[in-house]
């Protein structure tokens, strides 16, 4: 089921909202499946099964869990909401902004986060519209960019922006924005060969 109908956006895995500017914009579903949520999202929505209609979308924005097996509520990036973060670390918060939650606790292996990639991706190509984007960011914590982007082997990468900082721990961490299309022929991958696993 389509809440937002008018919105031209789908923000996949919205968690609170921390990379956008305006937070809130009647063209844009912001959608994920934490319930826990400083920022709740316009509905809680799978992005492996959407539910949203065919070609409903111009653009999506995924930005999912970059790491794995990590314990919920052991930092900012596994606290989604700041009333526990504010219980946990107090005076250490940057105001009273909620976490960055990353989902890093949702999932235990490479294995399991990548077919969770791969299954989104196969939604995506069916509710974008012929020549849609897909914006994809990923962090190189866990997993290298170029064993992820093997996961979108049907779409046109046009763009790849690379980022370099420096990570929580000490560590360099790249991260990338890239930015995939749709093309009028393409068609979803159904099946992760051994190969990306």
């Amino acid at each position: 089921m389509d809440t937002k109908p008018e919105a031209m956006v789908y923000d996949a895995t919205a968690g609170n909202r921390t990379i956008w500017v305006t937070k809130d914009h009647p063209f844009v579903l912001f959608g994920d499946i934490e319930t826990e949520l400083t920022i709740q999202p316009d509905d809680f929505i799978d992005s492996r099964d959407t539910g949203l209609p065919d070609e409903s979308k111009y653009m999506i924005i995924f930005d999912p869990p970059h790491s794995v097996n990590y314990t919920r509520y052991s930092g900012f990036m596994t606290t989604p909401n700041l009333k526990d973060a504010q219980r946990k670390w107090g005076k250490k918060l940057n105001g009273s902004r909620p976490p960055r939650y990353y989902g890093a606790d949702i999932y235990k292996t490479k294995k399991e986060l990548k077919n969770y990639i791969f299954q989104s991706q196969k939604e995506f190509m069916r509710i974008l519209k012929p020549s849609g984007v897909l914006f994809l960011k990923w962090n190189e914590r866990n997993i290298k960019f170029n064993d992820i982007i093997k996961l979108f082997s049907n779409w046109d990468l046009m763009l790849k922006i690379k980022v370099q900082g420096q990570g929580s721990e000490g560590t360099k961490n790249k991260t990338y924005w890239a930015l995939l299309m749709k093309t009028q022929k393409a068609a979803a991958q159904t099946e992760l060969t051994e190969a990306l696993k």
